[in-house]
C-alpha cells in the first residue's frame, strides 16, 4: 500500500511539472505557413513554447499587444528586435506588453507555467488588428476578433 501511495504522489508531481503540455487546443498547434502581408502569426509547438511573430515587408507598421495568462510566463525570448521595439513582462509574470515597429520580422517566444488560458488583445497602427491578418496554428485560422483567448 505504501508503494502505491508513493507512486500516486510521484505521478501527480510529474504531471504538475509537465506544465501545460496537455492543456492547449490543437487549433494553436504548429507554425502557420509563411505570410508576406503585414500580419501576426501565433502558434504553440512540441517544446511547449508559444510564438507570436510579426511579418511586415511592405510599408512600416506598428504592431502592439497585450498577452495575459492565468498562469505565469517564463523563458520569454525576443528575436529580431530593433529600435522602438519592446517586450515587457509584468512583475507577476502573467502579462506581456509588446510593440514591434518598422519592417521585417519580430518575434516573442515564451512558455506558460500553471496556466491553461492565453488572452490576446492585438493592434496594428493604433487600431484593432484586422482578424484576417491574424494567423493561428498550422491551419492559420483567424479569430472572431482582435481580442480572443486560447485554451
Amino acid at each position: 500500500m505504501k508503494k502505491i501511495s508513493c507512486l500516486v504522489v510521484l505521478v501527480c508531481f510529474l504531471f504538475t511539472l509537465s506544465g501545460t503540455a496537455f492543456a492547449w487546443s490543437d487549433r494553436s498547434e504548429g507554425r502557420p505557413r509563411e505570410v508576406t502581408s503585414p500580419s501576426l502569426s501565433i502558434w504553440h509547438d512540441r517544446t511547449d513554447e508559444f510564438h507570436v511573430k510579426s511579418t511586415n515587408f511592405r510599408r512600416e507598421h506598428v504592431f502592439t499587444g497585450v498577452i495575459q495568462t492565468n498562469g505565469h510566463f517564463y523563458n520569454v525570448d525576443e528575436k529580431n528586435m530593433e529600435n522602438g521595439d519592446f517586450v515587457k513582462v509584468d512583475r507577476d509574470h502573467n502579462t506581456i506588453h509588446f510593440r514591434f515597429t518598422g519592417r521585417g520580422i519580430d518575434e516573442i517566444n515564451f512558455k506558460v507555467r500553471r496556466g491553461d488560458t492565453l488572452t490576446l488583445d492585438l493592434n496594428k497602427d493604433g487600431r484593432d488588428m484586422p482578424r484576417n491578418e491574424i494567423f493561428i496554428g498550422k491551419n492559420g485560422w483567424h479569430p472572431r476578433d482582435n481580442r480572443f483567448s486560447l485554451r
